[in-house]
């Protein structure tokens, strides 16, 4: 195989990306601006040391030199485009590598989300569940506060990560959505299990305390792929669940005044390497991921009024777990964060 020739000192930078790589590879192997026989420029060999440093942050490794190309090929693809969004100057949101970034787009989206199996946001129907009767007493029409935050309250568990063993982004949901309830209700924050919801099919009237390490087990789930916890004892029981009127922010901000809900939205354009500020997109309504909206507020050094979203991908993600995105854009909201929104109930 013809040898790497390098812009300057040829031996220092063919060593540096042959060690990285682990092996000596064949030319079809190599990403497209390091093949055999050209010059690798001072940029590749930056984004290599780059790649590196990801690498031992993460902890990240893999069983084939092929393998460790083709993904610092997809790491380099990401971190030029974190570092061109950012260089843009007038967002109000900002990108940075995680442990998200040696996966495409695809790759995360098929992991990370998966809310609905359609290709669209859903209809307005009320959903229904065997918790309960559905809640049709919720009106938008009351006084609401400026800002809310239920986190300032005590009301909201750390964002937990749903894993890549795991994409039910909506077991995750439902059991904030409970976890806060239980909590305004009877004044005790209890982390639930999610993993016992995702055993009943998202099909319970109650929740189960979440064990030491819930992620552990190894009992398949019926959906979702995560496993399962075994505990029969309820820690937190719901009546049923409401439905909010769908694009209409207005009804959004009452029913967050009121507590956390349930909302779904597409995953828009860089989400993945979402750092901190205001997220504005660009992103569209086919409904993908589901999150929890836990308080609303202003933004002071932007101006922009947001919605504070709890995710489900970890607290090295984003704000500690948190995003802030768009709030009163009008229609579905930034990302159709109005189209589906629920909240349970509970009757003490």
């Amino acid at each position: 195989m013809a040898p790497f020739m390098a812009c300057a000192s040829p031996p220092v930078l063919t060593l540096a990306l042959l060690a990285s790589c682990g092996a000596l590879l064949a030319t079809s192997m190599l990403p497209a601006r390091a093949t055999a026989g050209s010059c690798l420029d001072v940029g590749d060999m930056v984004m290599m040391d780059r790649f590196r440093a990801w690498q031992g942050a993460h902890n990240r490794s893999y069983p084939s030199a092929e393998e460790a190309l083709q993904r610092f090929d997809v790491y380099r693809r990401n971190a030029e485009f974190i570092d061109a969004v950012n260089l843009r100057g007038d967002l109000t949101y900002q990108l940075a590598e995680n442990e998200f970034a040696d996966l495409t787009e695809e790759e995360f989206l098929a992991t990370y989300t998966g809310y609905y199996a359609g290709d669209g946001p859903v209809d307005d129907s009320v959903i229904t569940t065997g918790a309960g009767d559905v809640d049709a007493s919720f009106s938008y029409r009351v006084d609401v506060p400026a800002s809310v935050d239920w986190r300032a309250q005590g009301a909201v568990v750390p964002p937990k990560s749903q894993t890549s063993t795991c994409s039910s982004c909506w077991a995750f949901v439902t059991a904030a959505t409970i976890e806060s309830l239980n909590m305004i209700k009877t004044g005790k924050l209890v982390s639930l299990s999610e993993q016992q919801l995702g055993r009943t099919g998202g099909r319970t009237n109650g929740l189960s305390r979440t064990v030491a390490s819930p992620q552990r087990r190894t009992t398949r789930t019926r959906r979702g792929g995560g496993p399962a916890t075994k505990s029969a004892h309820h820690a937190a029981k719901i009546t049923g669940f409401g439905k909010v009127m769908p694009r209409n922010e207005a009804a959004l901000q009452a029913a967050v005044a009121r507590q956390p809900v349930a909302v779904a939205i597409e995953v828009g354009s860089g989400m993945q390497f979402y750092k901190g500020g205001v997220y504005t997109g660009p992103c569209g309504t086919r409904l993908a991921h589901a999150v929890t909206v836990v308080g609303y507020g202003t933004d002071m050094s932007s101006g922009a009024k947001y919605w504070t979203i709890k995710n489900s991908w970890g607290q090295s993600w984003g704000e500690r777990g948190y995003i802030r995105i768009l709030r009163d854009v009008g229609g579905p909201g930034l990302c159709g964060v109005t189209l589906d929104i629920a909240y349970p109930t509970l009757t003490l």
